[in-house]
């Protein structure tokens, strides 16, 4: 409880200079038990006059503590402890007319608890003291107690007469005996000296005591006066006291008289405030202004001008700040009854509004412009714009009329724009053909390869024609009606429907009331809901603007496909060019780019597709493959049109895909089954067309494939010679691959083959013997026709593969003849062809063709 006082006399009572004498911590109140802790306090002032007051003090949630109630110490009544012989914790008090039955924690913390209250009714109000009832009054005084001890009667009497010899005295006593010179057996003569001169002592005493006795007298009647000037002293202090308590009392009502006072004159002057706003704001609205709205006429400049500045008074009456008595007098009641005609000039408004929407739609429609033209709707903003005063009045106090407005202005606008852009569009796509000049002739052709060759032509016919001056002057056309016309809407939309006011007024009250830091987050969440809102409106203004621009690319397209290369070129460059955010045309642009990066897809993917799709006629051989020719046509168109260009990451990812495109059709004429040639024959040679194009091109973000298509030939050329090589020494080569077949898997050892029957000697030189010279010539003659006939007439790699063969018929002879000097040592047998044999057979082949 020590702690819980320091607390709360440092938190709550040191601040208003006073001191905690007494605490109680009250378990119940009144019956009932507190959910939060309730101390019980006694406190006294500091500072003079002194004040004693008692405090309920509640504990809170986070550990600290309030002042609940105060009462001032006259204003306890009565204190009873309930039973003075059993200690209980339960005592009443009495506080003005309300008693409260208070549980203290313990019996002992009642007890110091009302013997300090008793003490401080004592010391500071002894007149109005309260009644302190069934309580031990008298163990008040006892601040401590000493248990004694029982002692018998005659040891407590010597107890009480004892005193100690001091220091002095014992002196003294050794004094007196040295200056008697006597020993200890004369101690009765010492006795009788002592009592000589005690009664020779007592006698002057008496003497000296008769003649002082004036003397004493005089002091007595000195204290008697003494006594009787305290005793008025005392008197006089009492009635100083009663006097400082009246007046205590007395400045305590004056201040509540005077707190009284000042509540009193801020009522008036509050008072005074209302009913001065409140007739304002009735004196605002005029019985000209409500007739003015009765008698409105929408077509007359002026009319509508009253009409505003009468809507705006009663907007003021409608918005003043009226406390809800106010809202009951007669005066407010009337003239809210007056205003009723406000709905009929709403409806009035509103209609006017529908008409004239429908009559200047139609108006506009009939002006005459330009074919490349979209008609400007200038005249009917001008024709709007007065009323945008009411339409503001009518967005503040009649929402929804307003909303009803906004989307009759937004149907009967989209279908004027939806026609307007019919026609434009419509125009501007008859235009494509003839600026372009895209006239195709298809050839068509009986055989697949003919008319891969035809759709390659015409690629070419189509790519040649590309007008890049014609073309871009229709996208500057297109965008530059496009722009005008959206933003002129845009800013008389917002302009004419006030479609920002509401933020901004939220945005001034909220930058108002919070500091410079939020107001920079706080414009920015602004900006972001006006563009919303805007966004929303011209969306809907304008949603059928996304169909035309399709239409648009796609018929550019249509008439040439590779059209879309110059347009996405076009657009990449406009781009990069700083774009209003908060214009809705920049949501336009938006579309119409990405409108064209799917054509660009589409038609690359297109593109694909035809690289890698072969169709062939059944027994065909096929030589080099169109798509090759095809895509390096695209390359070369490709980078003319994007010359200088600055997106060409797209076109360098589309240059992969077809590249990707015509090794996959590569590979799917090789393995297709109606085809005569080799499968081996088909690889290399189209993908040493490949590689020469690409080096021919020389495409940087192409390098790989080049290298990869230079890999992929060598290793089907490879393929090819390990193939056919074995013809001309057919029978050895099924020899010598039993030889090693049997070695391995019978784990002979060489020297032991030729003990094997069908290894022998002699079955060796059979075999040998098959294969002369002639008729190894003769084998390599009919390879040489055989591989001529299966490449492409004219073949460059000719030569390349008949070289790879001969140095791979060099490896194998030697190879047979290391595996006869192995297998066959001291045998003396060789094969009838040596390599310089072979290298005059190649030689006068390749030089007799």
């Amino acid at each position: 409880m020590s702690a819980i006082r320091k607390i709360i006399q440092r938190q709550l009572f040191q601040k208003d200079d006073e001191r905690i004498q007494a605490i109680v911590n009250v378990s119940k109140l009144d019956g009932k038990k507190k959910k939060n802790q309730t101390l019980l306090c006694l406190a006294v002032t500091i500072e003079h006059p002194i004040a004693v007051r008692l405090y309920f003090v509640k504990g809170e949630k986070d550990d600290t503590f309030k002042k609940k109630d105060r009462f001032n110490l006259r204003e306890v009544r009565e204190i009873d402890g309930i039973n003075p012989k059993k200690p209980s914790p339960e005592f009443h008090i009495t506080i003005g007319d309300r008693q409260y039955v208070i549980l203290a924690g313990s019996a002992e913390e009642k007890d110091d608890f009302i013997r300090e209250l008793y003490k401080l009714s004592c010391q500071y109000l002894p007149v109005q003291m309260p009644d302190f009832c069934n309580f031990s009054l008298p163990q008040l005084e006892a601040e401590a107690s000493i248990i004694p001890i029982e002692l018998p009667e005659h040891d407590i009497a010597m107890q009480s007469d004892y005193q100690p010899v001091s220091n002095k005295e014992d002196a003294d006593f050794r004094k007196l005996i040295e200056r008697a010179e006597l020993t200890i057996g004369d101690a009765h003569v010492f006795a009788e000296m002592l009592t000589e001169q005690l009664q020779s002592l007592d006698g002057a005493n008496i003497n000296s005591m008769m003649d002082s006795e004036n003397s004493v007298n005089q002091l007595l009647s000195s204290i008697d006066a003494a006594l009787t000037g305290v005793e008025s002293v005392e008197k006089e202090l009492d009635r100083c006291d009663d006097i400082l308590a009246f007046v205590r009392n007395s400045i305590e009502l004056i201040e509540e008289k005077d707190s009284l006072s000042v509540v009193e004159r801020k009522n008036k002057q509050r008072l005074n405030e209302e009913v001065i706003s409140f007739v304002k704001s009735l004196e605002a609205v005029t019985d000209a202004h409500i007739d003015t709205l009765k008698q409105a006429n929408f077509s007359n400049p002026e009319s509508v001008q009253r009409c505003t500045d009468a809507a705006r008074a009663v907007a003021h009456f409608w918005h003043g700040r009226f406390s809800k008595p106010m809202l009951q007098m007669k005066a407010y009641q009337d003239r809210n009854d007056e205003l009723t005609a406000i709905d009929v000039f709403v409806d009035r408004l509103m209609s006017h509004l529908s008409a004239l929407f429908s009559n200047l739609n139609d108006l506009s429609l009939d002006h005459e412009w330009h074919e490349l033209c979209i008609p400007k709707q200038s005249q009917r903003f001008r024709a709007l714009s007065p009323l945008s005063d009411l339409i503001n009045w009518l967005k503040t106090n009649r929402p929804k009329a307003c909303s009803l407005v906004l989307q009759k202005y937004i149907d009967s606008t989209n279908l004027l724009y939806k026609r307007l852009f019919d026609n434009f569009f419509d125009t501007l796509i008859s235009k494509v053909p003839k600026a372009i000049g895209s006239e195709k002739k298809s050839k068509t052709s009986d055989s697949a390869n003919t008319s891969l060759r035809s759709d390659n032509q015409s690629f070419l016919s189509t790519s040649s024609e590309i007008d890049t001056e014609v073309l871009p002057q229709l996208i500057e056309t297109v965008l530059a009606e496009l722009s005008a016309v959206i933003d002129a809407e845009q800013k008389f939309v917002v302009r004419f429907f006030h479609i920002n006011s509401e933020l901004l007024a939220q945005f001034d009250t909220t930058s108002t009331g919070s500091g410079d830091s939020s107001s920079l987050g706080g414009g920015r969440s602004m900006e972001k809901h006006m563009n919303e809102q805007v966004r929303h409106v011209m969306g809907n203004l304008f949603d059928s603007l996304n169909i035309h621009l399709d239409s648009f690319c796609r018929a550019v397209c249509r008439h040439n496909p590779s059209n879309v290369l110059l347009l996405f070129v076009i657009m990449s460059k406009k781009v990069l060019l700083p774009q209003d955010p908060s214009s809705y045309f920049s949501i336009t642009f938006g579309s119409l780019v990405v409108l064209i990066k799917r054509q660009f897809d589409a038609f690359i993917q297109m593109e694909c597709g035809q690289y890698s799709e072969v169709r062939i006629a059944k027994k065909t051989r096929i030589g080099i493959l169109p798509s090759i020719s095809r895509f390096a046509n695209f390359v070369r168109r490709a980078e003319i049109i994007f010359e200088n260009a600055e997106r060409r990451t797209d076109l360098e990812k589309a240059y992969f895909n077809l590249c990707r495109a015509v090794c996959d059709g590569i590979q799917k004429a090789a393995a297709n089954p109606y085809s005569k040639s080799p499968s081996s024959v088909v690889k290399f040679e189209n993908y040493q067309e490949l590689w020469s194009t690409l080096s021919e091109l020389k495409i940087s973000c192409l390098e790989q494939q080049r290298k990869d298509a230079k890999a992929l030939k060598e290793e089907h050329i490879d393929a090819y010679v390990k193939e056919f090589m074995g013809r001309p020494l057919k029978e050895i080569q099924t020899f010598f691959d039993n030889v090693n077949n049997f070695i391995e898997k019978k784990g002979i050892r060489p020297e032991e083959i030729s003990y094997q029957q069908q290894f022998s000697r002699i079955e060796l030189k059979k075999v040998i013997s098959q294969h002369p010279g002639k008729e190894v010539k003769k084998g390599l003659e009919q390879l040489y026709k055989k591989i001529e006939k299966n490449l492409v007439a004219n073949s460059s790699l000719l030569q390349v593969v008949w070289r790879d063969m001969q140095e791979q018929f060099i490896k194998q002879i030697a190879e047979y003849n290391k595996l006869i000097l192995t297998c066959y040592p001291a045998s003396k047998i060789e094969l009838e062809v040596s390599t310089d044999n072979v290298l005059q057979f190649f030689s006068e082949i390749a030089q007799q063709h």
